[in-house]
């Protein structure tokens, strides 16, 4: 019986300096990449199917007798759970939707769904009518290769055929789709038997580029081909491995959009900034593609002021105020953000002084509990709706103490160290909150060990 993959790899391998060559000499861009960091790999993993999530690498190994489903720690290469499949299935592709694990398998015309990505829960199987390869999803359908040119959209609930398209280099099919990653709008993807990724457009098949990954081979000291495709929208990371690779390599690409960087900011953002009444917020971002427009959004507590569009904004409040704010730097696909909370103080302000809303907290710093003490002045009627309440650094409510109806008078508030949920809060800088009506007043609280 011939083997399909053996006889596509040899071609493919003879064929492999031709492919960048013309690439390069041609209109197509070939990418270089640059490599962030370098983990280990089980150089036992037959790779055949790479997906990042939440922290976590899932990997679908490949052979007879050896296949598994794998959550792994991209960090260390640590397997925190296995899932060995029968001895009759080989693994292939895999991609994850809405939680749920979606698995081809290569020569067994099987289809495999899991759910509980802790458990590897086998929820179903389903007849597939062809040979699986590579595996990934768009919004709307999954979409998977079999090492030849043509590529399908299939329905997630059942693997039934939506649609196909076929892939096209300069003109010509390309075979040989292996694992895949969808990005960015785009599908990346392994070619079999060579060491380059293949820039694929959905809408058309059509090959805009290649990814020059042959300089790895220098890096690892064993394996078989390329394969093993995951990307990490949150930390831009992409990441690339091959089938019993000993490393597992996270890279940039200069095709890939990453995310604008806000690398300064004034005041610094971390802590609370305080004021009479003014100051000045500005950022210093950079876009790391080049050439993009970058727009910056600011907003007051989750409310977006139109006119503010450049990296400076002028805060400025008349009256005592805690406002949280905002500003979201974006390339226009992509976005980086950083906040403030401010707080229009009422420092220097006694309780004897008429109208005016005081407060204090002692002990503070605490460890085991803090007392509010404030005194609500006078005003028009003959009580004032109160809340106390605490905020972290960043402007989220951690608690409220005390939220009533009370007279003119001194009274108080005590706060434990815990949230919402009864839960002991970090150690740090918290903002004590007290509003009486129209009046606030606040302080910064700390809390030690």
């Amino acid at each position: 019986m011939v083997n399909l993959r053996a006889v596509t790899a040899l071609l493919l391998l003879l064929a492999t300096s031709l492919v960048l060559a013309g690439a390069s000499a041609a209109s197509l861009p070939v990418y270089d990449y640059e490599i962030i960091d370098t983990y280990s790999h089980d150089p036992e993993a037959f790779t055949q199917g790479l997906f990042f999530k939440d922290g976590y690498l899932y990997e679908s190994t490949g052979l007879l007798t050896h296949s598994t489903v794998r959550k792994v720690i991209p960090e260390t290469g640590a397997i925190v759970k296995i899932h060995y499949m029968p001895d009759s299935y080989f693994g292939e592709g895999l991609t994850i939707r809405n939680d749920t694990i979606h698995q081809l398998t290569y020569q067994n015309l099987v289809a495999l769904t899991y759910v509980e990505l802790d458990t590897f829960a086998l929820v179903d199987s389903f007849p597939y009518p062809r040979y699986g390869w590579g595996l990934t999803h768009d919004d709307t359908s999954l979409i998977a290769s079999n090492g030849t040119s043509r590529m399908w959209h299939l329905n997630p609930l059942n693997y039934e055929d939506l649609s196909y398209f076929s892939v096209t280099a300069e003109g010509q099919l390309r075979s040989g789709i292996n694992e895949m990653e969808y990005i960015q709008g785009k599908i990346y993807a392994n070619i079999y038997g060579i060491d380059s990724i293949a820039v694929i457009v959905p809408e058309t098949g059509v090959v805009e580029g290649w990814i020059n990954l042959s300089g790895l081979r220098d890096s690892i000291t064993s394996g078989g081909v390329l394969n093993g495709i995951a990307w990490d929208a949150e930390t831009s990371r992409l990441f690339v491995t091959g089938k019993k690779w000993p490393n597992m390599f996270a890279i940039r690409v200069d095709v890939l959009n990453y995310p604008p960087e806000i690398i300064d900011s004034s005041p610094p953002p971390s802590v609370c900034t305080e004021t009479d009444s003014t100051v000045l917020l500005s950022v210093t971002a950079v876009d790391p593609n080049g050439g993009d427009v970058l727009e910056y959004t600011w907003s007051i507590n989750g409310i977006a002021d139109p006119a503010a569009n450049d990296s400076f904004y002028v805060y400025s409040s008349p009256v005592p105020a805690v406002d949280t704010v905002v500003v979201d730097v974006s390339d226009g696909m992509l976005s980086d953000s950083t906040s403030w909370l401010i707080v229009v103080s009422t420092s220097g302000v006694g309780p004897d002084e008429p109208g005016v809303l005081s407060a204090d907290v002692w002990p503070n710093p605490f460890r085991a509990s803090t007392t509010v003490r404030f005194v609500v002045p006078q005003g028009s009627h003959p009580t004032e709706n109160v809340e106390v309440t605490i905020h972290d650094i960043q402007g989220r409510k951690v608690r409220t103490l005390l939220r009533s109806d009370l007279e003119p008078g001194e009274h108080a508030a005590s706060w434990d160290g815990t949230d919402a949920r009864g839960d002991r809060v970090a150690t740090g800088i918290y903002l004590c909150t007290v509003k009486a009506g129209t009046r606030t007043a606040s302080r910064k609280v700390a809390i030690l060990d």
